[in-house]
């Protein structure tokens, strides 16, 4: 495994219309030393790659030690930060889509089991990554994505009984919510009538499953949803927070602020022209 890096490398993706599978946002390399800073939350997913050093990944109830060849997640509803220790350089590709989403269920990836140790076998596969050319990145990005679930599928596929009603039901419940996140009447009384679910248990089964409500989550897809809009070019909030679900501008504009730090109008301003 190579032992040093030159310089951070970004690159950032171009849009693929169908939001629905999968989006890589960018692929960056991170070698600049990071101090311990504040816990806050991200809009997007993100994988990451862990090349040499040591790290810690703070979190609000524990903080864990990050070595090469680990692989972490973080998640839109997941607060964080990462500190590096001595020569700490990782990788990372932020990405979002409901495909990503069901891959994620599929393996058990959730913000309960994020952190994979001893993948140094795909490293290179990584570092020839995010040394390729601009023009291939969006490719190269998503192959890599994939690429990764696939290998981590390898450490994660149990014996585990498929056919329990429960997990059956949850993942049921959290594709209704992605086919339909942008429907503005999309409530837990909809989804109990179209699903045939009570809403008691719809909650319930939902909370236990994902670690996280309904209304969190769906929150969470819509302003996912929101920032890709954003990067393709809208600019007006109230057709962003009607296309992403919200009834309300205003109230889009509070859950925003909440889950991105900015504005919808900073947020506008801080991309990239």
């Amino acid at each position: 495994m190579d032992s040093i890096f030159l310089r951070d490398v970004c690159h950032f993706i171009p849009f693929h219309k169908d939001s629905y599978s999968i989006h890589t946002i960018n692929f960056v390399l991170e070698t600049t030393p990071q101090p311990f800073s504040p816990l806050k939350t991200q809009s997007l997913y993100k994988m990451h790659y862990v090349c040499t050093g040591k790290g810690k990944l703070h979190m609000p109830n524990e903080t864990i030690s990050l070595l090469p060849g680990d692989i972490f997640f973080t998640f839109p509803d997941t607060m964080y930060s990462i500190e590096s220790e001595g020569n700490f350089t990782y990788m990372y590709i932020s990405f979002l889509g409901s495909r990503a989403n069901m891959i994620m269920d599929s393996l058990t990836i959730s913000s309960k089991n994020f952190l994979f140790s001893g993948c140094q076998e795909i490293y290179d596969y990584w570092k020839k990554g995010i040394d390729t050319t601009p023009e291939l990145i969006d490719l190269i990005s998503e192959s890599i994505l994939l690429y990764s679930f696939c290998f981590l599928g390898k450490k994660l596929i149990t014996s585990t009984n498929k056919g329990d009603s429960k997990d059956n039901a949850s993942t049921i419940i959290k594709k209704y919510i992605d086919d339909n996140f942008f429907d503005q009447k999309l409530s837990l009384e909809m989804i109990s009538k179209n699903l045939s679910y009570s809403p008691k248990y719809i909650s319930s089964v939902f909370k236990k499953k994902f670690n996280v409500g309904i209304t969190e989550y769906l929150n969470t897809i819509r302003i996912q949803n929101a920032c890709t809009l954003m990067k393709q070019g809208f600019t007006s909030i109230s057709d962003v927070s009607n296309q992403c679900g919200f009834a309300d501008a205003q109230y889009f504009s509070k859950v925003f602020k909440q889950r991105t730090g900015l504005s919808p109008k900073a947020y506008i301003k801080s991309l990239p022209q």
